[in-house]
């Protein structure tokens, strides 16, 4: 008896350590998976190209803002095509890419007589660094001053308008500049890091964390909360019904807490390509946001 006792023993902590190295190598050797136990917000959340596409068919000018850290971040002044200016759009583009893939994005907005400016975060495009949650709100701040400076002599509307992660940044933003925006539109925007953890948690342990641990997530800015704080601030909530990225129940959720005057749109687009599908339908919507 006291053999098999032994050798069962003995397999138990091979065992355990084979489990022990098998889990150090994954998290050795998958960055998701370090990023998933260091809660490692840059790997996470953000997915940046460095690789920018051809936008040799637009009017812009590239603007470089140096930061209080001393790295150089690029940003986008899209210029309308059309000779009547009807609004001046404050882009903030979401998880993946860079500005200048949101291209095909922000066409349909310059053709009906917008202008667009659009940020490139820390890590995206020609952008120094490396994007968190603090840095991106910030960093977003700067570059929105710089678009008001840009566009202070224009006698039109002005509207904030964030995608998907960055429709929770735009919500911030429009609470922090409410005397200085005149509507607020989002497309596929998240409800929070929080739940966005908790929806793409790869297992049901981190799932849980998540749910019981809000503190472990950048509380500054939550998108479910700071919405219910803007006050008379004309809103467009799009959300597709079909969106496998953030849930429809998400949006549902964000114009709940919203507060009037506040349209919600359900389409039937994939995640985020509102822009793209229903050109002409979103610009319709945005001009009657911000029809006197």
């Amino acid at each position: 008896m006291m053999k098999i006792l032994k050798v069962l023993g003995a397999l138990l902590l091979l065992f355990l350590f084979t489990t022990i190295g098998f889990g150090l190598y994954l998290y050795h050797s998958n960055p998701r998976i370090k990023a998933i136990v260091d809660n490692d917000e840059s790997v996470l959340y953000y997915f940046p190209t460095k690789e920018l596409a051809d936008l040799s068919d637009f009017d812009y000018q590239e603007v470089e803002l140096i930061e209080e850290d001393s790295l150089s971040l690029y940003h986008y002044f899209f210029k309308q095509k059309t000779d009547s200016l009807i609004g001046n759009i404050f882009f903030v583009h979401g998880a993946g890419g860079n500005a200048s893939r949101y291209a095909s994005k922000i066409e349909p907005l310059l053709q009906a007589g917008f202008n667009v400016y659009i940020s490139d975060w820390r890590g995206y495009g020609k952008s120094m660094g490396k994007p968190n949650y603090k840095n991106v709100l910030s960093d977003s701040q700067h570059a929105f001053e710089d678009f008001l400076l840009k566009t202070k002599a224009d006698s039109v509307k002005t509207i904030m308008m964030g995608l998907s992660l960055g429709g929770q940044v735009a919500i911030k933003l429009a609470l922090d500049n409410q005397e200085r925006v005149d509507a607020l539109v989002t497309d596929g925007s998240i409800p929070s890091a929080q739940q966005l953890a908790i929806d793409y948690a790869p297992v049901d342990f981190l799932k849980k964390q998540a749910v019981a641990h809000p503190e472990n997530f950048n509380q500054e800015y939550v998108a479910i909360r700071d919405i219910a704080k803007i006050q008379n601030l004309p809103k467009l909530i799009i959300h597709s019904k079909k969106d496998r990225e953030v849930k429809a129940e998400h949006g549902k959720t964000l114009f709940a807490n919203a507060r009037a005057p506040k349209t919600f749109w359900e389409t039937d687009t994939e995640h985020i390509q509102t822009l793209v599908a229903l050109p002409e339908e979103t610009v319709n919507k945005i001009k009657a946001l911000i029809a006197d």
